[in-house]
């Protein structure tokens, strides 16, 4: 067949009569639990991909169709539906051949041709870290997983037969991908519950990126293994003797071997050696239902000693991923300590093959429950990039949620929520609805009230305090929350005060300027008001105040629009000041500008800034004494009378003659005025004099001026002034 033959194949020739026979082993594979409609598709799918790759090699010289069809081997092993192998045998047409996602929705339906679209686009990522392009690649890796999880079925099985090949590539690019399937993979192989897949691609990936040490730790398992071996099979025979004779007939009990990177990760992360990580033996034991796991337990229990709090229900409250066992630790024959997990049949299926379990058991309920829970956090990914501001921000939160342990809370009414390790009230909050978490104001843990960052522990029942009023969220609450559905929330909140201060703030500029004219907003309503919001460009009043209040626009000009609108024009009066009440204007905050330190007393001026809303200058500052005529956005300010008492920063110069002690005699007139002391920069001026800028806190103009007098009557002091940025 030629080159250009596969698009008219594609289209015409795909008959029953046309089609490759599937390779005998892959036949039998997949002939064990699927039907003949079933057969024919994947025969179909076998065939597109052979004749699309048929001109194409390996890096190791074999056929390129020997890569995807060893992929649909591994999802046949999971029992995977029929759409999932037919994606796997073509996750690699749409790259370099003549087949179109088009072809594949013709031919296989629209299923399939997503699938094969969507591994095909992640197969064109570039995850190399520390990048741009990493964290956008990540958004499109994630977002595309999450409309179909079978996606990341796929393309997990892709990676796994990679690695399984991996020799074959550059020592570089061995390296580079190895380190991406640690960080990235194998986490995520984890996170959908996906243990046995993920132990081999951590295994593969560790072996190479350190050759030396996975053979040194192979050769130290095997020797160990080898020393310890009667023991081992003497307690697993008398595990199963003890159940049996107690009523559990179907049982089996085998050896858990821990996968040798998990070791090498106990072994850095606990900083403990080699010996005693190995000396602690895992055994797992299958039963028929969840009451046989309840009762292997307590018959475990009562021949062999339990080890203190190391006893996990994961049955009650399963982990987020789906998995589902009873842990426990004991001391066997001669006090021999080993870890014991109690699954059901069902249950050890879905530790292994995760979400894959899902469709392997679909039609019984407790898997259904274990697919959804696992699924849970890809769907959730949607609502998190809509809420995170950038990809960086994104992609942070995944990578962050991928390498976290879980804790696993209830709430009053006995529901179940898993969090990160770490999680405070906030996170909880977050979790169970955002306005719960954007209300939130206390907290009661097991019922005794607890500060707001305290960190949850698994079993507590958690309790949220909300408020009905509204109130401004404290941004320091991004500093112990660890989830990222939290994190994203406060963010998008804070993003929200931000836009409601600047709006408040254009509000204000645009009824100063209005006010010039005799005029005030709430004389525009209706036509008239749209009319005039139409010829500036905007939506609403509300996007106009707030690009006012961001300094996007400039309100002398937006007031002659409104002049005009209503056909009126007056005589420009004086502005009258605007009101500084409680270091705020009409309800929006002020910030006091460093360069001058305006206190309380002097004359000032309010700017309203681009990124920072008001700002308060004093008015000889010459950053706004040049503007003030010029520029609508410098307001006159007077004020108010301030019913809370503030400390307001100031900076003096002061001159002195350069003895020894002068310094300690200024902090002595500063503490027996009860003044604080921000800062102290000191120079000199010369072999007989020094100076010293200081920044002090002052409740208002009156208490700095007294200070300062009492500076200048030192017997030292040549000069005392105060820096307010002037020309």
């Amino acid at each position: 067949m030629s080159d250009h033959a596969l698009p008219n194949l594609l289209l015409n020739d795909f008959s029953g009569d046309n089609l490759l026979r599937l390779p005998s082993n892959f036949y039998k594979s997949a002939r064990s639990y699927l039907d003949k409609k079933s057969l024919k598709k994947i025969q179909k799918a076998y065939s597109v991909a052979f004749y699309a790759h048929i001109n194409q090699k390996r890096r190791d010289g074999s056929k390129y169709i020997s890569h995807p069809e060893e992929v649909a081997k591994i999802l046949l092993d999971l029992k995977m539906d029929t759409d999932s192998i037919c994606s796997a045998l073509l996750h690699d047409v749409l790259e370099d051949c003549d087949v179109t996602k088009n072809n594949l929705n013709n031919l296989f339906g629209p299923d399939v041709a997503e699938i094969v679209d969507g591994v095909s686009k992640l197969g064109k990522l570039d995850m190399k870290s520390g990048t741009e392009r990493e964290v956008n690649n990540l958004q499109k890796m994630m977002l595309a997983m999450s409309k179909d999880v079978r996606v990341v079925l796929v393309k997990i099985c892709d990676r796994l037969h990679n690695m399984r090949t991996i020799e074959h590539l550059p020592r570089f690019k061995q390296i580079q991908k190895s380190k991406e399937t640690i960080e990235l993979y194998g986490p995520l192989a984890l996170r959908i519950g996906m243990q046995d897949i993920r132990s081999e691609l951590e295994d593969l990936a560790f072996r190479c990126i350190h050759p030396l040490r996975a053979s040194m730790l192979e050769s130290a398992i095997k020797k160990s293994s080898g020393g310890r071996k009667k023991i081992v099979t003497k307690i697993r025979k008398e595990l199963k003797r003890r159940l049996k004779s107690n009523g559990i007939e179907d049982v089996a009990v085998k050896g858990r071997e821990k996968n040798i990177y998990s070791i090498y990760r106990k072994i850095k992360s606990k900083h403990k050696p080699f010996s005693e990580i190995l000396d602690v033996y895992g055994f797992r034991i299958l039963v028929d239902s969840v009451d046989d796991c309840y009762r292997s337990l307590g018959i475990i229990h009562n021949y062999f000693s339990p080890i203190e709090n190391r006893f996990k229900d994961y049955i009650a409250i399963p982990k987020s991923n789906g998995y589902q066992a009873l842990h426990t630790s004991l001391l066997a024959l001669n006090a021999f300590p080993i870890e014991v997990q109690i699954q059901t049949r069902n249950m050890s299926s879905i530790a292994s093959f995760g979400i894959a379990a899902h469709w392997q058991y679909k039609t019984k309920e407790e898997n259904i429950s274990s697919g959804l829970r696992a699924t849970k956090w890809l769907t959730g990914l949607v609502d998190l990039q809509k809420k995170t501001n950038t990809p960086a921000e994104f992609a942070q939160s995944v990578k962050t949620d991928l390498s976290s342990d879980e804790v696993y809370l209830f709430s009053p009414k006995g529901d179940i929520y898993a969090l990160r390790k770490g999680a405070t009230p906030i996170d909880f909050a977050y979790e169970v609805h955002t306005d719960l978490g954007d209300t939130i104001i206390g907290c009661r843990v097991n019922r005794s009230d607890v500060p707001l960052n305290i960190e949850l522990e698994t079993g507590q029942t958690v309790e949220i305090i909300s408020s009905k009023k509204d109130f401004e969220l404290d941004p320091s609450w991004l500093n112990y929350v660890v989830t990222s559905k939290a994190r994203s929330a406060i963010r998008t909140r804070l993003r929200k005060q931000k836009t409601s201060d600047a709006r408040k703030a254009g509000k204000v500029l645009l009824e100063t300027e209005l006010r010039r004219g005799g005029k005030s907003l709430s004389e525009y309503r209706g036509t008239p008001l749209k009319r005039i919001l139409d010829s500036i460009g905007v939506t609403s009043l509300n996007k106009l105040l707030t690009d006012l209040g961001l300094g996007k626009r400039t309100g002398s000009i937006i007031a002659e629009r409104f002049y005009s609108g209503l056909k009126i024009r007056e005589d420009i009066k004086e502005i009258n000041p605007v009101l500084i009440l409680d270091n705020k204007i009409e309800s929006v905050t002020v910030r006091f500008a460093k360069c001058c330190m305006p206190v309380y007393g002097d004359d000032v001026v309010a700017h309203s800034d681009t990124e920072r809303g008001i700002v308060i200058h004093h008015k000889r500052c010459k950053q706004v004494s040049q503007f003030l005529k010029k520029d609508s956005r410098y307001l006159p300010a007077i004020w108010g009378e301030n019913k809370k008492e503030h400390q307001y920063k100031a900076k003096i110069d002061i001159n002195t003659e350069d003895k020894v002690g002068v310094l300690s005699d200024l902090g002595s007139v500063f503490a027996r005025s009860a003044i604080n002391i921000g800062s102290v920069n000191t120079m000199t001026i010369d072999k007989k004099f020094a100076g010293f800028e200081i920044e002090i806190e002052v409740k208002d103009k009156e208490e700095l001026q007294n200070i300062m007098q009492k500076v200048r009557s030192m017997k030292l002091t040549t000069s005392c002034k105060r820096n307010i940025n002037e020309k």
